[in-house]
């Protein structure tokens, strides 16, 4: 498990563009802009909105098949956060 979270830890931070946060190690009234621009999402992290989600199954099916493309099917039990 550990090893996971390592593995993990690394992913996020070499893999995906990670910038370091803003100065001071807590937002205050003089850096809020800074954490503001820090916390938001840049455009090639909200690339995933772009996708034509689908939330039926059956018209998925019919739209891949006649695409060539393949399916995400997520399904799940519970709070995303695992506190089911």
């Amino acid at each position: 498990m550990v090893m996971l979270r390592m593995s993990l830890l690394v992913w996020l931070t070499v893999g995906s563009g990670y910038t370091a946060p803003p100065n001071s190690t807590e937002p205050k009234s003089t850096n809020y802009r800074e954490w503001i621009e820090y916390i938001r999402p840049s455009a090639d992290e909200e690339k995933w909105r772009a996708i034509a989600w689908r939330n039926k199954l059956m018209p998925a099916v019919e739209e891949a098949k006649k695409l060539d493309r393949p399916i995400l099917l997520w399904a799940m039990n519970g709070n995303p956060c695992g506190e089911t």
